[in-house]
């Protein structure tokens, strides 16, 4: 009898200590409240319980390690090696979804690059706490990085009132591409289209190291607006400083403008910098993951651009 009990003590200690480590893990978890900068929302808190800016633990010639990594709505810390990517494309997410709506009219869009890792190479991925020594408990081979709005929980985007500059801040965040499956195709049903870009493994990976410092260094403390400092002139920026591009004016072009796309222009902007050659195919993402072509007010736009090169535009 004695010896049931103790069983029965120890079994519920054990279980108390395996609770008291996930709450400790949680904990550790939590991100400080960012505080709004300026504007409408000066100093209420931001909403960062789904996007976050990475924090860099350490980084070497061929890696770095950052906190911040999500994958499937869970933060991480991840060591991704920047001479393990297999290839680099952009990203542009047709915004325009029926029914009709205010964003249908201008056909605004929104932009992100994935990084594919080589075959056999992997992103460990260990608690989200930089002292944490342990072994890795997840893996990764196929991210996404996006530059996207933030602001108090609750405000939504609002692509007008986004020419207020002080309205919301920027974070740049990176996550499993199988995130941005499941949000773009299964909740919004939007339609992305993919141009790989023309850059060596040891380019990919200079860009991804520069896409962290600045995710590091700004956090959440710069502006987004949707004229001059949105997802794509965030992207270019960092495609030009990663490659280390010269003599080249900055990408400051909106993809709000009317009856245009985030597409053309940033594809000839691609051009230019020779990223992508006229032969490079526009391809839809949904059909590598098994989903046909979304209902969308600008289909026929995009459509002339599938499996066509850039020389036939």
């Amino acid at each position: 009898m004695q010896m049931k009990l103790n069983n029965k003590f120890a079994l519920a200690f054990v279980g108390l200590a395996l609770s008291l480590c996930s709450l400790t893990a949680l904990a550790m978890d939590t991100e400080p409240c960012p505080l709004m900068k300026a504007g409408k929302y000066k100093g209420q808190c931001i909403d960062t319980s789904g996007k976050r800016a990475v924090k860099i633990v350490s980084q070497s010639a061929d890696s770095i390690t950052v906190l911040n990594f999500r994958k499937a709505g869970v933060f991480y810390k991840a060591i991704l090696p920047l001479n393990e990517i297999g290839s680099l494309s952009y990203e542009v997410v047709d915004l325009n979804a029926k029914p009709v709506n205010f964003l249908s009219l201008i056909n605004i869009s929104h932009t992100e690059m994935r990084f594919k890792l080589k075959p056999g190479s992997v992103i460990k991925l260990y608690p989200n706490d930089e002292h944490d020594g342990g072994a890795p408990i997840e893996t990764e081979t196929d991210v996404m990085v996006s530059m996207n709005y933030m602001a108090p929980k609750g405000v939504p985007y609002d692509p007008v009132k986004g020419f207020n500059e002080d309205l919301y801040a920027s974070v740049l965040q990176i996550f499993s591409t199988q995130d941005e499956v499941k949000k773009r195709f299964t909740e919004n049903k939007f339609n992305v289209y993919e141009v790989d870009l023309n850059v060596t493994p040891d380019q990919a990976g200079s860009i991804l190291r520069e896409a962290m410092m600045v995710s590091h260094r700004i956090q959440y403390g710069v502006a987004y607006d949707t004229w001059s400092s949105n997802c794509t002139t965030f992207l270019f920026d960092i495609l030009d400083s990663g490659l280390h591009v010269k003599d080249q004016k900055p990408y400051r072009f909106s993809p709000l403008i009317a009856n245009d796309t985030g597409l053309k222009p940033a594809l000839k902007a691609l051009v230019k910098r020779n990223l992508v050659s006229t032969s490079t195919k526009v391809e839809l993402l949904n059909a590598e993951f098994g989903y046909g072509v979304f209902p969308s007010n600008s289909n026929r736009y995009f459509n002339t651009w599938i499996g066509k090169s850039l020389d036939s535009h």
